[in-house]
């Protein structure tokens, strides 16, 4: 039990969870000396984890990906929908980590509106950025430091790299859209650190540019 109050937040534990079990399902495919996408691809035999998985691999070019950038993937379930995410970063001039392109999966099952969908997993990944690398309570005798946007900082829109998004056409059961965006992003964020740096990131927040 924690003495500070905690309500709503977006995703709820999926998104811790997601976090650890897909750094570590990262880990074991290193362990085992395969791709991290087919090691994922061995161990989801459904086939709706398969059909992602491919569209996946097909709209990132992922065996095609370059080996001077960093590139992550992450694969979460929740609210009845599938969402994998594979994110790209590269080093900068001054040698800081920067984030260049996020593309998302979607598999929600039979939907009617696909603007909806893809404006929801926008704002998924735009605020599981933040959480990630930007987003932190401090606690000064008992009471939070950070008390309005002035100083508990959101991401700008300078902060937002490139965001696709692509939706697997079935005739599955509805799911959810307005959360399952988030959960994978963190832990293929930093996938594709540890693929660029060789760097393990176990604790979120961090901070992007301390990261070299």
């Amino acid at each position: 039990e924690s003495p500070i109050p905690v309500m709503w937040w977006r995703s709820v534990y999926a998104s811790t969870n997601g976090f650890a079990y897909e750094s570590f399902m990262d880990e074991l495919s290193l362990a085992a000396g395969k791709d991290p996408l087919d090691f994922r691809r061995g161990l989801l035999q459904e086939e709706r984890y398969q059909n992602l998985i491919d569209t996946l691999e097909e709209k990132t070019g992922w065996k095609t990906k370059p080996k001077n950038g960093g590139w992550g993937v992450a694969i979460t379930e929740c609210f009845g929908s599938i969402v994998g995410e594979v994110v790209q970063v590269s080093k900068g001039a001054d040698g800081k980590i920067k984030i260049d392109k996020v593309t998302a999966v979607m598999d929600c099952g039979w939907y009617v509106n696909p603007d909806t969908i893809r404006q929801q997993v926008e704002g998924c990944i735009i605020m599981a950025l933040g959480a990630a690398t930007i987003h932190e309570t401090h606690f000064e005798d008992g009471k939070a430091v950070e008390k309005n946007f002035d100083s508990y900082k959101m991401p700008r829109i300078s902060d937002i790299p490139e965001i696709e998004v692509h939706i697997v056409e079935n005739e599955e059961k509805p799911g959810g859209v307005g959360e399952p965006g988030l959960p994978p992003f963190a832990p293929a964020l930093c996938n594709a650190i540890f693929d660029l740096s060789g760097k393990r990131i176990r604790k979120l927040p961090f901070n992007l540019h301390e990261i070299g």
